[in-house]
């Protein structure tokens, strides 16, 4: 039992982690440490929720303080590529586009990070990349279980 909880608290942490989030708790949860599917998808959607709302959050701040600093020095700044293709897709699909997308195509804290610096309010980048988080860890539960059923035996489980 301690084991347990041991492995799920790992998967809480990695499940904060940009990129590792649930894309690959998820799947190690389930497959190779054999944790219940719903339990590990549940873990990983709270790690990987909390991870963004406080990146969201502190996101705000730097974005005040950045744009503080940029009006005082008068310079133009270039945009990263994630920020463009962020901005891209909220042009295009708006931030529910963003928010289901971005956690699969880029990190769902790049996503939503971005999305604020953009100017998307908190609540609402919060809000749209929460379900894109939930939509996709359930997914990837999903495919987890009916792959177990093929892969393990690959790993000789």
């Amino acid at each position: 039992m301690e084991a347990d909880s041991l492995w799920l608290s790992l998967l809480f942490v990695a499940s904060m982690i940009p990129f590792i989030e649930y894309t690959l708790a998820v799947p190690v949860g389930i497959l190779f440490v054999n944790q219940p599917p719903v339990l590990t998808v549940l873990v990983s959607i709270l790690g990987n929720s909390i991870g963004v709302v406080l990146l969201v959050l502190l996101s705000e701040k730097i974005r005040n303080w950045t744009l503080k600093r940029q009006n005082s020095q008068k310079s133009g700044r270039q945009s990263s590529k994630q920020q463009e293709k962020t901005k891209q897709f909220l042009e295009k699909y708006g931030m529910p586009g963003v928010g289901v997308l971005a956690p699969i195509l880029l990190s769902s804290h790049i996503g939503a990070v971005t999305a604020v610096a953009l100017g998307v309010s908190r609540s609402y980048a919060i809000l749209w990349t929460l379900i894109g988080v939930v939509l996709w860890a359930i997914i990837f539960g999903i495919i987890c279980v009916y792959a177990s059923h093929w892969l393990l035996p690959f790993f000789g489980q």
